[in-house]
C-alpha cells in the first residue's frame, strides 16, 4: 500500500518481466517510461481501478499524486519468481504490505470504539470516595 489510496500488486514474473496491477481510488498519472497513462478509479462507488504494466530491472512507474509530489516504485531485482521492489516517495506518504496495512486499520479501528462504562464499578468507587471524605472530615 502506497498510502490509504494506491495499492501495488506484483501479479507475475516471467523471464525478468514483471507484470504490475495498479490500483487507484482517485485519478492520477502513472508514468512507465516515456508514456502517460491518467487513470481514473473503478465504479461510481469509488471502488480501486487496477491498471497493470509490465517492467524489467532497473525500470520504474512514477505515480504523480498532485502535481508537486510523485511515488517512484522501481523493479531493483528479478530472481527467479522473486522481485524486490523499491519505493522512492515523500516523507508523508506511508509504505507497507497489505497485511501490514490492514493490521493497522484494524486497530486503528478498535482504537476508535468508545470503551464499555462499567456504571456499577463507577458508582462503587464514587460511594467509596463520598464514604472516605466523609470519614476525613469528622
Amino acid at each position: 500500500m502506497l498510502g490509504p489510496t494506491y495499492e501495488v500488486e506484483v501479479l507475475s514474473v516471467e523471464r525478468g518481466v514483471v507484470r504490475f496491477s495498479f490500483s487507484v481510488d482517485r485519478p492520477v498519472s502513472l508514468m512507465p517510461g516515456n508514456v502517460q497513462i491518467d487513470a481514473m478509479p473503478g465504479g461510481d462507488d469509488g471502488a480501486m481501478s487496477p491498471i497493470r504494466l509490465t517492467r524489467k530491472v532497473d525500470d520504474s512507474v512514477v505515480i504523480e499524486l498532485d502535481g508537486l509530489d510523485q511515488i517512484e516504485v522501481l523493479v531493483v531485482s528479478v530472481k527467479g519468481e522473486s522481485v524486490r521492489v523499491g519505493v522512492k516517495a515523500p516523507r508523508h506518504v506511508q509504505i507497507h504490505r497489505h497485511e501490514i496495512y490492514e493490521l493497522i486499520q484494524g486497530e486503528n479501528i478498535a482504537a476508535s470504539r468508545p470503551a464499555e462504562i462499567d456504571a456499577a464499578g463507577i458508582q462503587e468507587l464514587l460511594r467509596r470516595q463520598r464514604v472516605e471524605t466523609d470519614g476525613d472530615g469528622e
